[in-house]
C-alpha cells in the first residue's frame, strides 16, 4: 500500500491518495460507487458529503459549491450508505414499534375472563399508534434524505470521495469514475487519523441524563 505513517501532535496519521469527483445526478453517483464494489473497492474507501448541520458548523452559512467542497480536506464527510441498506433502516424503523405493541398483544393471549378483551383492545390500540409513529418517523427521514440531495444537487452536485492507497487502485478508481459521467475528477493527497483519533466518537462526552 502506498501510505506513509507520520507522528502529528494529535497521533499518528496515514498519508494517501484519493479521487474526488462530482456527480450531477443520484443515478450516475450509485452506478459509480456499484462499480466501484465490483471492483473491489469497501465502504470504508468511500465518502460523501456531510449533512447539512455539520456544512454550516464548519463553513457558516455560506457553504461553497460542490467542486470547492470536493478539493476541500476539511469538508465534513459521511460514509456511504447504499439505497437498500437506507431503505431496510428504514423499514426497522417503522416496524420496530409494531412488533413492540403486537408482542404486547400476544402477551396476554393465555389470559381468561372479560378483562381480557379491554387489554387485548388496548393493546391493539397502542400496536397502531406505534406502528404509526414508526412510519412517520421513517417517511420523515426519507424525506429530509431527498430534500438533503437536492440542495448538494443545486449546490453544484454530489461530492464523492475515493480512497486509492495505491497506482493500480487509483488508475481503476478514475477509469470507473470517468465511466460514470464523473465531473471535476481530481486526485489528492490527504492524511487520514489513525489510532485513536481514527476511531468515531472518541472525543464525544457522555449525555448527562445517562449519568447514574
Amino acid at each position: 500500500m502506498a501510505t506513509e505513517a507520520q507522528s502529528l501532535d494529535d497521533g499518528m496519521a496515514a498519508t494517501t491518495r484519493e479521487a474526488s469527483a462530482v456527480f450531477h445526478s443520484v443515478k450516475a453517483l450509485q452506478s459509480a460507487v456499484e462499480a466501484l464494489s465490483d471492483a473491489g473497492f469497501t465502504r470504508d474507501d468511500l465518502s460523501v458529503l456531510g449533512n447539512e448541520k455539520a456544512l454550516h458548523e464548519k463553513f457558516g452559512a455560506d457553504i461553497p459549491d460542490a467542486e470547492a467542497l470536493a478539493d476541500n480536506p476539511d469538508t465534513p464527510r459521511a460514509t456511504y450508505v447504499a439505497p437498500e441498506s437506507r431503505a431496510e433502516g428504514l423499514a426497522a424503523l417503522a416496524g420496530i414499534p409494531v412488533y413492540i405493541g403486537g408482542a404486547g398483544a400476544a402477551a396476554i393471549a393465555a389470559m381468561e375472563g372479560a378483562a381480557v378483551v379491554a387489554t387485548a383492545g388496548a393493546a391493539l390500540g397502542v400496536s397502531a399508534i406505534a406502528g404509526a409513529l414508526g412510519l412517520y418517523a421513517a417517511r420523515k427521514m426519507e424525506k429530509h434524505h431527498a430534500a438533503q440531495i437536492d440542495k448538494n444537487l443545486k449546490n453544484g452536485g454530489l461530492v464523492l470521495w475515493v480512497r486509492t492507497d495505491d497506482k493500480p487502485r487509483e488508475v481503476k478508481a478514475v477509469e470507473i469514475l470517468r465511466a460514470n459521467d464523473a465531473d471535476d475528477l481530481r486526485m489528492h493527497t490527504v492524511t487520514l487519523p489513525s489510532g485513536v483519533n481514527a476511531v468515531p466518537f472518541h472525543n464525544a462526552e457522555p449525555d448527562p441524563f445517562l449519568k447514574g
